[in-house]
C-alpha cells in the first residue's frame, strides 16, 4: 500500500467493495478519515484486509470511488495505459459516426470523468476531485494520444456542487466553433459543445435512434424532441414526423438540422408533451410511430412516486394517439 493514507470500512461496507460495485458510501466508513477530497487512500477492511485504492471526498455521500483493486502505482502511466485500453474498445464497438463517448467514467477506469468526441472536439466533465486534480496530465494524454480540434471543460453539471466543485465552462486547447457537424450514420447533426444539454448530444441514444428508424412508419410523433435526434433518423421512412418541444434554442437548432439534411417532411411544435398528447387526442389525431424520450422524472429516491406518476400519465397519453399495430419507443433516463 505503500504511503496511501488508510480508510477501514465496516464489514457492510467490505461486503459491499467485494461485490464489485465502485463506490462506497460514508455510512460504510468505520470512521471518517480526516483527508481532503481527491485524496488517493488505500481502502481495508475492519481486520486490515486489503480491498484496493480509491478516490476520497469529504464532500458527498459517496465517500470513496474505486480505482483499482490492486496495489498498483497510481501515475501517468497507469491512466495512460487506461487510455489506450478505452480508445481500443471504441475502435472494436463504434461505427459509422464521428461523435462518441471516448471515456465514460467508472466503466473505463476514470472516476467522475467523462470525454465525448465530437468529431474531435473533446467536451471534458470531472465530477469528482480526484480527477479533478489529475486534469493537467490527462489534458495532455488527450493531445497525445487524440490530437484534438480543442477541449473544452464542461464543468456545469450541478453534480459537481455535491463534491465543492466550482461550475464552469471553458475551452482550455484548440478552437471551438459554435456548431460542430457531426455524422451519425446517414444523419448529420449541427451540435453546440459548449452550450448544449449534456454535452452538446445524447451520445447514449445512438443505437436506439438507428434502431427506431429501421421500424418506424407513417405519420411519426418525437416528443421531447430536443434538437431532433430521433426524428431526422425516422424522417426517411415516415410520411411525416412531428416534434414537440418545449425549448425554442432546441428547435431552432432542430430547424438547422433539418435544413442540413435537406429534410422538409418535418414539422416543429413548440409546446408542454403533456398538453400535446392531451390537445391531440381531444382531435382525433393520431401517430402510426411515436418516441418519448423525456428528462428525468426522479432525480432522488423521493421523487420516485411522483416519477412513476408521471410516466404513466405520460405513456396512458400517448397509447390514447398510437394507431392499432403503431410502434411505440418509449424511455427513461431516472
Amino acid at each position: 500500500m505503500r504511503d496511501l493514507p488508510v480508510v477501514r470500512l465496516t464489514g457492510k461496507g467490505r461486503r459491499w467493495r467485494l461485490s464489485g460495485h465502485p463506490w462506497i458510501y460514508r455510512d460504510d466508513l468505520a470512521e471518517q478519515p480526516a483527508l481532503p477530497s481527491g485524496t488517493l487512500a488505500a481502502m481495508v477492511g475492519p481486520t486490515g484486509d486489503f480491498l484496493g485504492q480509491a478516490f476520497y471526498s469529504a464532500a458527498s455521500r459517496i465517500a470513496l470511488r474505486l480505482v483499482t483493486t490492486g496495489e498498483d502505482t497510481v501515475d501517468t502511466a497507469f491512466w495512460e495505459a487506461r487510455l489506450q485500453r478505452a480508445l481500443a474498445y471504441r475502435q472494436q464497438v463504434v461505427r459509422d459516426t464521428d461523435a462518441c463517448r471516448l471515456i465514460h467514467a467508472e466503466a473505463d477506469g476514470f472516476p467522475g470523468l467523462v470525454v465525448d468526441s465530437y468529431a474531435g472536439h473533446l467536451a471534458v466533465q470531472t465530477l469528482h476531485p480526484g480527477l479533478e486534480r489529475r486534469l493537467p496530465e490527462l489534458l495532455e494524454l488527450f493531445q497525445a494520444h487524440l490530437s484534438p480540434a480543442s477541449i473544452t471543460l464542461r464543468h456545469d453539471a450541478e453534480v459537481r456542487l455535491l463534491e465543492g466543485l466550482p461550475l464552469e465552462v471553458k475551452t482550455v486547447w484548440g478552437e471551438l466553433p459554435d456548431r460542430v457537424e457531426v455524422c451519425e450514420g446517414p444523419v448529420r447533426f449541427l451540435v453546440d459543445v459548449r452550450r448544449g444539454q449534456k454535452t452538446g448530444l445524447f451520445l447514449d441514444q445512438r443505437e436506439n435512434r438507428l434502431a427506431a428508424s429501421l421500424l418506424a412508419r407513417g405519420q411519426a410523433l418525437d416528443a421531447f424532441a430536443y434538437q431532433g435526434g430521433f426524428a431526422l433518423h425516422l424522417a426517411p421512412r415516415c410520411q411525416r414526423v412531428t416534434l414537440v418541444e418545449s425549448s425554442a434554442p432546441a428547435l431552432e437548432l432542430a430547424q438547422e438540422n433539418a435544413r442540413l439534411n435537406g429534410r422538409a417532411n418535418l414539422e416543429l411544435v413548440r409546446d408542454n408533451v403533456f398538453s400535446f398528447l392531451k390537445k391531440a387526442a381531444r382531435n382525433g389525431r393520431r401517430f402510426d410511430t411515436i418516441i418519448l424520450d423525456p428528462p428525468a422524472f426522479a432525480k432522488s429516491r423521493q421523487d420516485r412516486p411522483a416519477a412513476r406518476r408521471g410516466y404513466l400519465e405520460l405513456n396512458r397519453r400517448a397509447f390514447q394517439v398510437l394507431n392499432p399495430g403503431g410502434l411505440l419507443v418509449t424511455c427513461s433516463c431516472s
